[in-house]
């Protein structure tokens, strides 16, 4: 987690937008970090009558979290380093080891799971004289943004509500407000009271070092840097998303009220029920279980139990068939949250279901994993190349390198999700057809092979030394069958 706690419901933005997109954003963010037992709860209360409610509600089922699951399955991107480069004025390859810290591809890595499931998150920069370039991922849920007016998608203020710690030691919720879209850049750090309604400028007591209307952060060239990113899920001209993607949010908010029922119904209706009609035994005995009387019978495979009938017809035993059948319940609600697959852009197609997977009934293929990361690839590309400039900025000026400034001069590279053995068997297989029938030449069954090399000339290279390496190896292979024969005639004498 990235916030000390939660934030208080007496903190809520001023705008009815914000509060609703603050409600839904905050939701998602407890789904991701299995805080949501009080949502659960709530869509028990909706859903069953109040006779079943209490119960429920003390054995609520959060192990079944499918909004958790299939994000975190599809936020592949930075499991390995992305490979990010650029070229300075010269030329030549630019040093980025001033901004590409080792904290930075883990933490977008965070940011990229809030994005995907968030639909947008935010990355703040800082620059520290000890540290160099600081990076933290930031929630959508404590933030209220204004965009700038001719690019709806990128933000011109901000305003993160934090929790800091004063001098004395006391905790306070902050204010933190950063606005580039004036004549002249603002900065403020304002302490809230306990409900909430009040503000004290406390920008003195947390930045001591920064001059009464000073803006904290200026490039080389004066200008104000802005030190947060908006990270878009899909490139989209608006800053919000939020309410995309709530089927899923939903359905799974449903589907634990559901397991909840379900593992509740396993305890009591999953068994068959014994009645006796006029019937007593000398046998049994009363216990106290959780405050009420309790009649048993403690029986073993020993027991011989005597029953007596009270009735002048005599007695019955019997028992009633099990209320619920635990196999086709779980069955079906499996059926259920694969269909919630859907509202996170999967098809049928991309889930699968394993002998060691099968306690799980949504497992995201590989297939299924590149699709998905190709289709957020641009948003993320955008984001990192815009968070490699804003970074560039501040080591330009505060450490004095040399770096681009703009975010187009940054080329991001993605591992990707790699294939899985019957996949890249599969394909092996078709270009081989084809490469024998002459539909394609070695460079592009080459490529094909291996996409994430897609320069020619790289490729012609990798070639030409296979080819030559494959003829070094045939000549020593043939040289050694010649020695071989030659040994072999040596040894066989001749016959007089």
């Amino acid at each position: 987690m990235y916030r000390e706690n939660e934030i208080p419901s007496f903190l809520k933005p001023d705008g009815v937008d914000d509060r609703a997109r603050w409600t839904e954003q905050s939701l998602r963010y407890r789904m991701l970090n299995g805080e949501h037992r009080p949502d659960v709860q709530k869509t028990i209360q909706g859903m069953f009558g109040r006779e079943f409610v209490g119960e429920l509600n003390q054995q609520v089922d959060l192990s079944r979290n499918s909004f958790k699951m299939i994000w975190q399955q599809l936020s592949t991107a930075y499991i390995q380093p992305p490979e990010a480069s650029a070229h300075n004025d010269a030329g030549d390859q630019a040093d980025l080891s001033s901004i590409i810290t080792p904290r930075l591809w883990p933490q977008r890595q965070t940011a990229d799971l809030w994005t995907l499931a968030i639909r947008e998150s935010l990355f703040r920069l800082d620059w520290h004289a000890d540290q160099g370039v600081q990076y933290r991922p930031v929630s959508p849920d404590v933030v209220v943004c204004s965009a700038l007016p001719n690019q709806p998608d990128k933000p011109g203020r901000v305003q993160e509500y934090r929790r800091r710690v004063k001098s004395n030691g006391q905790a306070v919720w902050t204010v933190e407000t950063w606005d580039i879209m004036g004549p002249t850049p603002s900065f403020m750090i304002e302490e809230l009271d306990q409900m909430g309604k009040q503000r004290a400028d406390v920008t003195r007591e947390f930045m001591p070092e920064l001059e009464p209307g000073a803006y904290p952060y200026l490039d080389r060239e004066g200008q104000p840097i802005l030190p947060y990113v908006l990270i878009h899920a899909e490139v989209a001209p608006r800053l919000w998303s939020y309410t995309a993607g709530t089927e899923l949010v939903n359905g799974s908010l449903r589907l634990a009220a559901f397991w909840t029922y379900w593992g509740d119904s396993y305890l009591s209706a999953s068994h068959p029920q014994r009645w006796a009609l006029d019937v007593t035994t000398r046998a049994g005995d009363t216990k106290n279980i959780g405050g009420k009387s309790v009649d048993l019978i403690p029986v073993n495979h020993k027991s011989i139990l005597v029953f007596r009938s009270d009735g002048p017809t005599g007695g019955s035993l019997g028992q009633y068939q099990p209320a619920m059948n635990p196999l086709e319940g779980a069955a079906a609600l499996r059926e259920f949250e694969q269909g919630l697959a859907v509202y996170a852009g999967l098809n049928p197609s991309d889930l699968q279901i394993t002998g060691a997977q099968s306690g799980y009934a949504i497992v995201v293929s590989q297939a299924g994993k590149r699709r998905q990361s190709k289709r957020s690839e641009p948003a993320r590309r955008m984001a990192d190349q815009d968070i490699l400039a804003t970074a560039a900025r501040l080591a330009n000026a505060y450490e004095g390198t040399d770096l681009p400034e703009e975010a187009g001069a940054y080329a991001v590279r993605y591992p990707g999700v790699g294939e899985s053995i019957e996949e890249r068997k599969a394909k092996a297989e078709i270009v081989k057809a084809e490469l024998e029938m002459g539909l394609i030449s070695r460079v592009e069954a080459y490529r094909r092979l291996n996409p994430e090399i897609q320069d020619e000339a790289e490729i012609m290279e990798r070639l030409i030394n296979a080819t030559r390496l494959e003829g070094i190896v045939r000549k020593v292979a043939e040289a050694e069958d010649r020695a071989a024969e030659a040994e072999a005639a040596k040894s066989i004498e001749p016959i007089n």
